[in-house]
């Protein structure tokens, strides 16, 4: 179920009442009830140490929410309730899963369970701007300005990487860029994985090359 759907239905049961007043960066969680949102399954990802768990709605229509420690959830109880489990190292959000990072001495047993309680006891939904579809102009990519630079960017990993890095439970945010060096930070999944500062980091300067400059290179930070 898409989260328009949710938030149709939420609205029809929970008419008259306010809707969280606090601010987010990315994204404000949606006052209400959800319990009809539950785990459904939990998904290996390509490093050892995080596990995607897969929900039966999505709860975050656009973006996502990425959290590395319990002051980084702000309003959000989800993201707190997760980091007062012992082991959890970050918690990344998107689409219709929540992948949870542990700290390398931790055993996903009995941690597993104990955050999939957590997600069904607090899972809540995530109200976002729509997404701004950018069409830039990169035939004179190194003659723009900064900022349009950064735009470019955005659209090569909106279309060609994000996806991908998705499905393993994982995202990718552009920190800066420096000359012609792009600065990244890898989310969720791809934070600690071994690939992600060999294949993954290639993949993502082949692609940025290809479609912006030759002359581009990538640095995760």
């Amino acid at each position: 179920m898409k989260l328009s759907e949710v938030l149709a239905l939420q609205k029809k049961k929970k008419a008259g009442n306010g809707s969280a007043s606090s601010s987010r960066p990315k994204a404000q969680p949606v006052a209400g009830s959800n319990s009809a949102i539950k785990v459904v399954r939990t998904r290996e990802t390509p490093n050892p140490s995080a596990l995607q768990f897969v929900l039966n709605s999505q709860i975050v229509e656009y973006g996502n929410l990425s959290y590395e420690s319990a002051k980084d959830c702000g309003d959000d109880k989800l993201g707190r309730t997760l980091f007062a489990k012992r082991g959890v190292k970050t918690v990344y959000i998107m689409d219709n899963f929540i992948t949870v990072t542990k700290e390398g001495d931790a055993d996903w047993n009995p941690l597993k369970d104990q955050v999939w309680k957590a997600i069904d006891a607090n899972v809540t939904l995530y109200k976002t701007n729509a997404a701004v579809k950018l069409n830039i102009d990169v035939e004179r990519f190194l003659t723009l300005p900064d900022s349009e630079k950064l735009d470019a960017v955005e659209m090569v990993l909106n279309r060609s990487i994000r996806s991908n890095l998705a499905k393993d439970g994982g995202g990718v945010e552009v920190k800066g860029i420096d000359g012609n060096v792009i600065k990244i930070l890898y989310q969720g999944a791809c934070g600690s994985c071994p690939t992600s500062s060999t294949g993954t980091l290639q993949y993502i300067q082949t692609q940025l090359r290809q479609q912006l400059h030759q002359d581009l290179e990538v640095k995760s930070i």
